[in-house]
């Protein structure tokens, strides 16, 4: 189980595939907050019919979090916010894309999870073979995921020594 940010269930939704993430994960936890970025506003966009059919299908589950932090505290989007009060409050790591999420996620005991590195995450499970690992690593970075050269360089080094 985990809980994600907006971001993971965008790009990989835009991607047609969503359904990974409950393959690595089982369940996936949104705050309300991540539902109405990713549903709500995105009415028309690639991907919000999976999001839906996904939630309907019972694995990508939304909830509303208890207050934990502050948004105003912490200097964050108050959906960030709700984020990591989710995740601190179910003891679950955090997927996400989102460098400034992920240290206030730290700064509150939370682990963060990068979605960048979901693809070589899928191939040490055996979920897909180190091949589709790597095309997903590439479709996901056309679907405007921002990995910087170096992270991408060290993404496709460990998906080389997963299926060693």
């Amino acid at each position: 189980m985990i809980v994600s940010d907006s971001s993971p269930i965008i790009y990989y939704s835009r991607i047609g595939r969503l359904s990974l993430l409950k393959r690595l994960y089982e369940v996936v936890y949104v705050p309300k907050g991540v539902v109405k970025e990713t549903v709500d506003e995105a009415v028309g966009r690639p991907g919000v019919s999976q999001i839906m059919e996904e939630m309907d299908r019972g694995w990508l589950k939304a909830e509303d979090p208890p207050t934990i932090i502050s948004h105003e505290a912490e200097g964050i989007e108050p959906v960030d916010a709700e984020v990591i009060s989710l995740a601190k409050s179910k003891d679950l790591p955090l997927l996400t894309n989102d460098r400034a999420l992920a240290r206030v996620a730290r700064a509150h005991g939370v682990k963060p999870v990068w979605v960048s590195t979901t693809p070589a995450e899928c191939v040490r499970r055996h979920a897909l073979t180190r091949d589709e690992g790597q095309r997903l690593l590439v479709e996901l970075v056309k679907a405007g995921l921002r990995i910087r050269s170096e992270t991408l360089a060290r993404i496709f080094e460990m998906l080389h020594e997963t299926e060693r």
